[in-house]
């Protein structure tokens, strides 16, 4: 409790002095402190800690390798949970299952033998790929005719059996990017503060988080698959000019925020580094600027800095 009171302190106190220097003091009331969700902007006083309004954010998700970081409130951190981390989660499974990682998670799967299906879960051990049927999912005669064609193969030590299956993700490829997209926007948060995100040019991110099952946003990011799991940067583009932005990585995934001088829109964005793109969708570019280091806690450094104009 005494680390969120210590966010909520220093979050209220800046974001007070943010709202006056634009000139929006009278947004929120004088004699009570404030701290607004960084997702939906809606303002909450101190109680909202204890009553559990105000939540610890992890960025990125606990389940994805993130740390506590921010405070969001309770409605924006369960749906994120439910409509965008969910299915980040699931696609870092398959996607980990399919390029050989032992994680010990068992995924949905359909395996074949000539044909016949099995359904049930696949899981990856040291020794290779268990696969194991679940009979409330399986016809009993289909069961029975797939364990026959298996045995089959067994007695005939045929060396090419047709023998494959399936893994079934269950994840929606936009709501998982759009979980990564919101980590980054949380990270450049605490890391730049209320006058990188109060600004006009966020605001799709902050409609798009208030409707999760809406897509206001591209969901362009760029995906490096050779970067360490525990890779986290930001990156405060000015070179190439036409591609300014803050660049976040976070293990393979790197985001594309709104820069902070001049910053070009999400579609810009998207159509910058797009048109990158070489005829087999890679991109190859080279990205100069400031370096930031990758915040603990909220640091708010634009906040106590000149105003970042737009």
């Amino acid at each position: 409790m005494q680390k969120k009171q210590r966010w909520f302190d220093e979050g209220a106190l800046v974001l007070r002095s943010v709202l006056e220097r634009l000139g929006r003091g009278s947004d929120l009331p004088a004699a009570t402190d404030y701290y607004a969700c960084p997702c939906c902007l809606v303002a909450y006083t101190r109680e909202a800690l204890e009553t559990g309004e105000l939540t610890e954010e992890h960025v990125p998700p606990r389940v994805l390798g993130g740390r506590g970081l921010v405070l969001t409130c309770k409605d924006c951190n369960n749906s994120s949970g439910t409509y965008f981390d969910s299915h980040a989660h699931r696609r870092a499974d398959t996607e980990g299952f399919l390029r050989g990682r032992v994680t010990g998670r068992y995924l949905p799967a359909t395996m074949y033998a000539d044909g016949i299906p099995l359904r049930g879960t696949a899981h990856r051990t040291g020794e290779g790929i268990q696969v194991f049927g679940v009979p409330s999912q399986n016809d009993p005669k289909v069961q029975a005719a797939h364990f026959e064609a298996m045995d089959a193969y067994v007695d005939s030590r045929d060396p090419n059996p047709r023998i494959s299956f399936t893994i079934h993700g269950r994840y929606s490829e936009a709501r998982a990017r759009y979980s990564w997209i919101r980590s980054a926007y949380l990270a450049a948060f605490a890391a730049l503060g209320w006058s990188y995100v109060l600004r006009p040019v966020m605001k799709p991110i902050t409609d798009q988080l208030r409707n999760p099952t809406a897509e206001v946003l591209p969901t362009y990011m760029f995906r490096d698959l050779s970067a360490p799991p525990e890779l986290r940067r930001i990156l405060l583009v000015d070179d190439p000019d036409e591609l300014r932005c803050v660049a976040v990585a976070m293990g393979e995934f790197v985001v594309f925020l709104p820069g902070l001088f001049r910053p070009l829109t999400w579609p810009q964005l998207a159509d910058a580094f797009g048109e990158r793109r070489n005829i087999d969708n890679q991109l190859t570019v080279i990205l100069n600027g400031k370096e930031m280091s990758w915040p603990h806690s909220p640091t708010y450094f634009l906040d106590r800095s000149p105003t970042v104009k737009e």
